[in-house]
């Protein structure tokens, strides 16, 4: 069973691969993970380390991959920073990294050096998730906070989802998306439009809420345009078939 699991694995083409946020809770060198929070959706990663900030730069860039690249900082990032260090603190390093195949993630890096008493140096991880898209367990509302998106883990790996009316607790909609290590999202194009994709099913639907309380769920075929971040996210394979909307939709 071995030998033929890992022919199969390596038969899949390189952009058909998935790209996820990397779990720094463990396997970056010399580091140790002291606590890892999730709030908002945020992961945020508390580490303690005994390397100097370059030092723990170069490490985490080997541990990131070349897809992660270091950007420059906006002014209210170097705002923060200056902040931090303007305490008994004695060094303070921020770092950005992003990558161009996952636009809407940022992944934040402090590296506190403390002036006595601590010879290790104290690492925060922030994953920013900033795009219009769900790509997290939670709650989440519609634009004019009419509905409630309730996306849940199941068994640990699937994903499901249910639409729920925000006044009466009123189940709308809801189903199964696949397999939560593969890429999937959820998108509210409007208070009355919900996309949902997820790769490893080939799922692809739009949900319609309608003035009557009726829900119309369709499956996105290649005739219909879809919104622009949705095609941006879409697999290459896909981007092919499909095309980004030109304009509003009525």
């Amino acid at each position: 069973m071995f030998l033929p699991l890992c022919l199969l694995l390596f038969a899949v083409p390189l952009s058909a691969q998935e790209l996820t946020v990397p779990d720094f809770s463990k396997g970056i060198p010399d580091v140790n993970l002291e606590r890892k929070l999730k709030i908002n959706g945020q992961e945020i990663y508390s580490l303690k380390t005994a390397l100097s900030a370059k030092e723990f730069s170069t490490t985490l860039s080997k541990f990131l991959g070349a897809e992660w690249r270091k950007r420059t900082l906006s002014p209210e990032e170097m705002s923060l920073a200056a902040n931090t260090g303007l305490t008994s603190i004695a060094e303070v390093n921020l770092f950005v990294y992003e990558n161009a195949k996952i636009p809407d993630i940022d992944v934040q890096v402090m590296h506190v050096k403390y002036n006595e008493g601590n010879e290790d140096s104290r690492v925060q991880i922030l994953v920013i998730r900033s795009g219009p898209l769900v790509r997290d367990f939670g709650s989440f509302t519609s634009p004019d906070g009419t509905k409630r998106l309730e996306v849940k883990r199941r068994d640990k790996d699937l994903v499901d989802f249910e639409v729920v009316d925000s006044a009466s607790g009123k189940k709308l909609a809801s189903d199964s998306i696949g397999w939560a290590a593969m890429r999937w999202f959820l998108y509210w194009e409007s208070p009355s439009r919900l996309w949902g994709y997820g790769s490893d099913i080939g799922y692809f639907k739009l949900f319609e809420f309608k003035s009557d309380g009726t829900v119309a769920e369709t499956e996105v075929d290649e005739m219909m345009a879809v919104p622009p971040v949705i095609w941006d996210n879409l697999p290459s394979t896909l981007q092919r078939k499909y095309k980004a909307q030109t304009g509003p939709v009525e």
